[in-house]
């Protein structure tokens, strides 16, 4: 793997995206209304506790992180299926392999990432300093274990849009990539803001912190509960650290089963998903 082949790859995609309005758009608009909604709300902020701010903005996280894996799986499913329908694809091929253009694709994802969740971090930043909010001490740990769990989500909603992605023959259809990955999210995310909002509701129940940690292990939809599971029902770290470790031997299984089957999607043009045959037929 030629990392000069990975870093045009991902840098094209980076470049082309920082140009594109709608990309710009989901970017610079959530923070537009966000600190607009600030502004106007700012003498009920200020009235906060710092527990109840720090709390809010927990409870906050899970939304975001949702936002987040819908925007970049759509821009990894655009990707993916445009080397579908390119006239050059195989022939780019003999030059760079399918796990250069694979990972590169996903490095360039994961970067404009970075610069977003970054973006925001400043935002964020400049928000409390400005409008002098409370904040209590950030808990590193959680911090930590909360950004892991964003990045495995990330990585597992791209993973799984890629495994739908490369049986997708027409723009039209793209939807249907992000279909898997989008319905774990959002079931996570809905489970989360029910645990978020009812703090140790479950505390002390062997049988539901057995249910936390398999459930844990699901891509996708593990990480969007495994944040919340820690910081409001009693989880402990070990547990979930744990669960995290497994979805990453299971992500890296995906992986390595879905470059043959990549590589196989650019160069046919009649395979099908399973799902997407019932759906379309044949």
């Amino acid at each position: 793997m030629s990392k000069s082949q990975l870093m045009a790859i991902a840098k094209r995609i980076v470049s082309k995206q920082l140009k594109s309005f709608s990309y710009l758009s989901m970017v610079f608009l959530p923070v537009i209304v966000g600190e607009a909604a600030v502004y106007r709300n700012q003498e009920f902020l200020q009235a906060l506790t710092a527990k109840q701010l720090s709390l809010g903005l927990y409870q906050l996280m899970p939304g975001v992180a949702a936002f987040l894996c819908a925007v970049y799986t759509g821009v990894l499913a655009t990707e993916v299926v445009a080397d579908r329908e390119a006239k050059l694809t195989e022939f780019l091929l003999a030059i760079v392999d399918a796990k250069t253009q694979l990972v590169g694709k996903i490095l360039g994802t994961v970067i404009l990432l970075v610069l977003h969740c970054l973006s925001y971090f400043l935002v964020l930043l400049a928000t409390v300093v400005i409008f002098k909010l409370r904040l209590a001490m950030v808990d590193v740990k959680y911090l930590v274990f909360s950004l892991l769990s964003m990045l495995l989500l990330l990585g597992s909603s791209l993973i799984w849009t890629v495994e739908f992605g490369i049986y997708i023959q027409e723009r039209e259809q793209m939807a249907l990539a992000m279909l898997t990955p989008v319905i774990l999210v959002m079931t996570g995310e809905i489970l989360a803001t029910v645990y978020a909002c009812t703090p140790n509701m479950f505390a002390g129940m062997v049988w539901f912190k057995v249910f936390l940690v398999v459930n844990g292990w699901v891509p996708a939809l593990g990480t969007c509960l495994l944040p919340v599971a820690v910081s409001t029902q009693g989880l402990s770290y070990f547990w979930g650290y744990f669960s995290l470790v497994v979805q990453v031997i299971i992500l890296v299984i995906m992986f390595k089963k879905v470059l043959p089957k990549y590589q196989r999607g650019l160069l046919a043009t009649k395979q099908r998903h399973p799902i997407i045959k019932a759906i379309f037929g044949k």
